[in-house]
């Protein structure tokens, strides 16, 4: 018997492994790939022209039968088969698959044995699911009333605007026909305009009238084809609106018309899915395209947001996990202005018989930024952009912790500004506020070696040095940084006169207190300022002598 085309378009379409067989000989006329991939340990007796009963006695020997009894299994399957009509089939294991199957009447006169991997068929079912509740989230937040319908006219989804039209709930709607509860005039009408779009992609919009409770309404229908992920026709989506006491607002309805059709298209969150083995995407709508800037490009595929070794990793978590959620990516692309920061989530997927993966992405790229602005706001001084308190003082705990124990030198600077207060009062805020943010500027120009520069508050100032030398070279570093503050602060042409006073305490970094020598570098601070401001102090033991005598 020779392979017929219909034969192969069958074959081609399903999901599931499919064998057809001669009705006459009960041989093998033809396997489609999913049978080809499922059963490919049995592929030695599902060649043409091999008897049904050599993969029986094959299934016998090698599989795992329900009920435990392979002969009489086996036995009943072929009885069932032999007979050509539709009957469920003992169900078996075979390796690691489980599967159920059943015969039933083929194309061009075969018998048709359909197998459906149990494990495989769970997972499309989970997937359906979130894929039926992502579209019913969808529809509620419209205003205007939709709803979804299979090919058999039954309402499967819709939301609460389409069913308080008819003075339901949307569970009371769902799972019926429009005829049980919408007017009979309304439900005929709809059902002509829709027959079309079951058979052939396209659109209707029409104006209908109907009554409700003896009232005459007119409402704006409008339709289209809905196709499943495999591009086959699954039903029609379509909306319906009152405009009887709208009709003199035509060009807002047109409007709102224009949104429906602009959510239906676009939907909050970008949705792809892509081949497991390659990458391809076989599927993504107009949000994830933009996300990625693949509008143009013909086989994108998911290299785009994993380099190879990382997608292989992920895949092997997703795998271990069951899905992988919220994985940030940073994506930037020849095409894009700016990097864009994506959450992800994936998880398994079998896709028009495929394994393939299914992607969830939102766009927090204004999420980063603001976090990262908060970030800087905590640690960074706003005026000046210097470090603050919080993040000088931080620092100053960890360098204790890291150089607990080293010979490290280290010193800390504290420098105050000499005629601010007058400044402020003679002047006013605006000229302190430059003054603060331009010796910020000169702070970092003379000590370009310091670990940190920080602003401690008011006009205080603080500099943190590393091993970059003892009490000498420490010395000049309190040289440069005076140099650069005696030149003049000049503000709308006024000379300031603003000076500044520096104390600083040079220690061993391995043997220290951090906050010890903060205190320290503000007491020779406060000694620059007594002996005449505009000079530098180093802390030693005699500006102190109660503190360091030995009594």
């Amino acid at each position: 018997m020779s392979v017929s085309a219909d034969v192969v378009a069958t074959a081609a379409l399903s999901r599931d492994s499919l064998i057809f067989l001669d009705p006459d000989g009960l041989k093998v006329v033809y396997v489609n790939a999913a049978g080809q991939k499922h059963l490919a340990d049995a592929k030695s007796v599902l060649r043409p022209g091999t008897e049904i009963k050599q993969l029986l006695a094959y299934l016998a020997k090698n599989g795992e039968f329900t009920d435990g009894d392979a002969v009489g299994a086996v036995r009943n399957a072929l009885a069932a088969i032999s007979s050509g009509t539709h009957s469920e089939l003992p169900a078996f294991r075979l390796g690691k698959i489980p599967f159920v199957w059943h015969c039933d009447e083929g194309p061009s006169g075969t018998i048709a044995l359909v197998l459906r991997d149990v494990g495989r068929a769970q997972e499309l079912a989970k997937a359906l699911a979130d894929h039926k509740t992502f579209i019913q989230h969808l529809i509620d937040v419209l205003p205007t009333p939709v709803y979804l319908k299979n090919r058999d006219g039954v309402l499967t989804r819709c939301n609460g605007a389409f069913a308080e039209l008819f003075g339901l709930g949307t569970e009371d709607a769902i799972g019926k026909r429009m005829a049980d509860f919408a007017p009979k005039s309304l439900a005929k009408t709809v059902g002509e305009l829709e027959a079309p779009l079951r058979d052939k992609e396209g659109q209707v919009r029409d104006e209908i009238s109907f009554a409700i409770a003896d009232q005459e309404c007119v409402a704006l229908f409008a339709a289209s084809t809905l196709k499943g992920p495999s591009g086959a026709i699954a039903g029609t989506i379509g909306s319906l609106i009152d405009v009887t006491s709208l009709k003199k607002a035509q060009a807002e309805v047109a409007e709102a018309s224009q949104r429906l059709t602009e959510l239906l298209e676009s939907a909050p969150i970008g949705v792809g899915i892509s081949k497991r083995d390659s990458g391809v995407f076989r599927f993504f709508n107009t949000t994830f395209a933009k996300m990625l800037g693949i509008e143009d490009e013909k086989e994108p595929s998911d290299a785009i947001l994993l380099s190879e070794r990382y997608r292989e990793k992920s895949l092997k978590d997703m795998d271990a996990l069951g899905e992988l959620q919220d994985v940030e990516i940073r994506l930037r692309r020849p095409n894009m202005a700016d990097a864009r920061w994506l959450k992800t989530s994936i998880e398994p997927l079998s896709f028009e018989g495929e394994d393939a993966v299914l992607w969830w992405t939102s766009d927090i790229t204004k999420q980063k930024h603001a976090a990262r602005e908060l970030q800087n706001k905590a640690n960074n001084d706003e005026l000046t952009g210097l470090a603050n308190r919080a993040r000088f003082m931080q620092k100053l705990d960890q360098c204790e912790n890291v150089l607990r124990g080293t010979d490290t030198p280290a010193a800390i600077f504290i420098l105050d500004l000499d005629g601010f207060k007058q400044l402020n009062d003679t002047q006013g805020h605006a000229a302190g506020d430059w003054v603060l943010v331009e010796t910020g500027k000169r702070l970092k120009r003379a000590a370009r070696r310091a670990e940190e520069v920080a602003r401690l508050g008011g006009d205080e100032f603080t500099l943190l040095f590393l091993n970059k030398g003892g009490e000498k070279e420490m010395s000049t570093v309190a040289d440069a940084i005076l140099a650069e503050m005696s030149q003049p602060f000049v503000w709308e042409g006024h000379d300031c006169g603003i000076s500044a006073s520096i104390g600083l305490s040079v220690f061993d970094g391995g043997s220290c207190d951090m906050s010890e020598q903060l205190r320290r570098a503000d007491k020779a601070m406060y000694e620059a300022k007594a002996a005449g401001k505009a000079q530098y102090c180093l802390y030693t033991p005699e500006l102190e002598p109660d503190l360091h005598s030995d009594g």
